[in-house]
C-alpha cells in the first residue's frame, strides 16, 4: 500500500470509529449515522482520484462512463433493501392482524392454562409461547403485549424479575430467528456476493436459521433448567379465561403459517417460497380462519398501520443499503482489501474462525460492529474483497446476533422488561451473556464440522 492508500484507509477507519461511538452512546441516531458513513467512507477514497470527489457519473481512462456516488451509494443504495423491505411492511401489517383478532393474547393465556401452578413447567410454557408468537410479529408494541401478562404469572410463581424477563427474550428471539422477514434481511446482504442471486441466498439462510434455532431452544432450555429450580412452588393457579375473541385452536397456529410454508417449500416443493409469498399466505388463512367479517378491509387497515410501526425499520434498511453500497464503491475496496486480507489471514483456519468470533460475540452489544442493523451488516461485502466466504460471515452475524436479540441492554424490548420488572437492563444481560457464548460457539462448531462451510 502507498501512503496515500494507507492514510485514506486511516481515514475511513476514523469515521466508522467516530460514529459507531456516537451510535452507542446514542449522539447520533442509527438511522442518519449510516447512510453518512457510507457516503464519506466513498468520498474519502475518492478524493484526488478521480474528477468532482468522485460524486458524479465520469468517464474513466479506457474512456469508459463510470457511475458517481450519487447514483452509485446513495441511489443503488437506497433501493438495495427493496426485497427486506417489501418483507418488512407485509410482516408489520401481520403483525397488526394478529394483534387486532387477540392471537398473540390467546396464545399466552393457553399458556397460562396449560402450565398450572409447576414452576419450571410454567417457565417453559411461556418461553415456547412467546417464540411461536414471535416467528410471526415483532416490535415493542408486541412485547408489552406478551410481557404484561407473561412476566407477573411468572414472578407469582417465585421465578425472579432477571429470570422471568431473559425467558421471555430468549422465547422472543429464538422464535425471531425463524421470521420469514428475517430471512429476506440476510439474503439481501448475502445475493450481491455469492452465485445464484436472492433465491440461493435466501434459501441458505433459511437452512442456517433451521439450526440456529435448535441449538438456541436447547440452550434456551438449559438456562431455564439452570434458573428456575424444583422446590420454587407456585402461587398462581391456572384458571380458565375467555378469550374475548372467541378463537379456535386453528387460530392459534396462525403465527406459523409462514414459517411452515417457508420450510416446506425448501425440502419439499420444488420452489423455494419467499417471506412476502408466505405472510401474504398467513394474512389470508388469519382472516378466514379467525371468521373477520370485513376481510378486505381488515386487511388493508393492517397494511397502513403496519407500515407505519417498520416505518422507522425501513429507513434504517434503507440507511444500511447506501453504507453497504459506499463500501462496496469501487475506490473503496482497493483500500480496505490489504487491511482486510490481513484480518483474513488470522481467521482462516477452523480454530480460530470458531474461537475468534465466538470472543468477539459481544460486539454486538450497544450497537457494535457486529451489529448486523449496524455497520455489522455491510461486512459480508468487505470480507468479500479479500475473497473470505460471505456465507461464513452471514454464519457469524447470525450467530452473535442472538445475544443482540436478548443481550443488548440498548434494545427496545430490554429496556422496557427490565422496567416492569424492576431490574437494571445490564443485570439481565449479564444472566444471558453466557448463553449468547455457547450459541455462537456451538452455531460456528456446527457450521465448520457438519455443514463445511468454506472460509475463503
Amino acid at each position: 500500500m502507498t501512503n496515500l492508500e494507507i492514510f485514506r484507509l486511516l481515514l475511513i477507519s476514523c469515521v466508522l470509529i467516530v460514529f459507531v461511538y456516537a451510535m452507542i452512546t446514542k449522539r447520533i441516531s442509527t438511522l442518519i449515522a449510516l447512510p453518512i458513513m457510507g457516503v464519506l467512507t466513498a468520498v474519502i477514497a475518492s478524493v484526488g482520484e478521480v474528477p468532482m470527489l468522485g460524486l458524479f457519473a465520469h468517464e474513466n481512462a479506457k474512456g469508459e462512463e463510470v457511475q458517481g456516488i450519487m447514483n452509485s451509494v446513495l441511489g443503488d443504495g437506497a433501493r438495495m433493501m427493496a426485497s427486506t423491505i417489501a418483507a418488512t411492511i407485509f410482516g408489520g401489517a401481520f403483525a397488526v392482524l394478529l394483534r387486532r383478532v387477540g392471537v398473540a393474547e390467546a396464545i399466552i393465556k393457553k399458556a397460562a392454562e396449560l402450565a398450572g401452578d409447576r414452576v419450571r413447567v410454567i417457565a417453559f410454557i411461556f418461553y415456547v409461547a412467546t417464540m411461536i408468537i414471535f416467528t410471526a410479529i415483532g416490535g415493542l408494541g408486541a412485547v408489552i403485549l406478551v410481557g404484561s401478562v407473561a412476566l407477573p404469572i411468572m414472578m407469582t410463581a417465585g421465578i425472579s424479575g432477571v429470570v422471568s424477563g431473559s425467558i421471555i427474550l430468549l422465547g422472543l428471539t429464538t422464535g425471531g430467528v425463524m421470521n420469514p422477514a428475517g430471512f429476506a434481511f440476510f439474503a439481501t446482504i448475502l445475493e450481491p456476493v455469492i452465485e445464484g442471486g436472492y433465491e440461493a441466498a435466501y434459501e441458505i439462510v433459511a437452512r442456517m436459521a433451521i439450526t440456529l434455532f435448535i441449538i438456541s431452544f436447547i440452550v434456551s432450555v438449559i438456562y431455564i433448567l439452570l434458573n428456575v429450580k424444583n422446590n420454587q412452588r407456585s402461587a398462581w393457579h391456572a384458571r380458565k379465561t375467555q378469550s374475548a375473541y372467541e378463537l379456535s385452536n386453528w387460530a392459534l397456529l396462525s403465527p406459523i403459517v409462514p414459517v411452515l410454508l417457508v420450510l416446506s417449500s425448501i425440502y419439499v416443493m420444488p420452489q423455494v417460497v419467499t417471506a412476502e409469498l408466505a405472510i401474504i399466505a398467513g394474512i389470508i388463512y388469519t382472516v378466514y380462519v379467525c371468521k373477520i367479517k370485513d376481510k378486505i378491509n381488515a386487511i388493508a387497515q393492517s397494511f397502513v398501520q403496519g407500515t407505519q410501526e417498520v416505518a422507522g425499520a425501513i429507513v434504517l434498511l434503507i440507511g444500511l443499503g447506501i453504507l453497504i453500497r459506499g463500501v462496496q464503491f469501487y475506490t473503496v475496496t482497493p483500500i480496505i482489501a490489504p487491511a482486510i486480507e490481513m484480518l483474513v489471514s488470522m481467521l482462516q483456519s477452523p480454530m480460530t474462525y470458531v474461537i475468534g468470533f465466538t470472543l468477539a460475540t459481544p460486539l454486538v452489544l450497544y450497537r457494535g460492529p457486529l451489529n448486523s442493523w449496524g455497520i455489522g451488516g455491510s461486512l459480508p461485502a468487505i470480507f468479500a474483497t479479500a475473497g473470505f466466504s460471505p456465507i461464513a460471515v452471514v454464519w457469524v452475524l447470525r450467530s452473535t446476533g442472538m445475544m443482540q436479540g436478548f443481550g443488548d441492554p440498548t434494545n427496545s424490548q430490554n429496556i422496557w422488561i427490565a422496567d416492569f420488572v424492576q431490574a437494571d437492563p445490564n443485570d439481565i444481560t449479564k444472566s444471558l451473556f453466557w448463553v449468547g457464548l455457547v450459541i455462537t460457539f456451538i452455531a460456528l462448531g456446527y457450521a465448520i464440522l457438519v455443514d463445511q462451510i468454506p472460509l475463503i
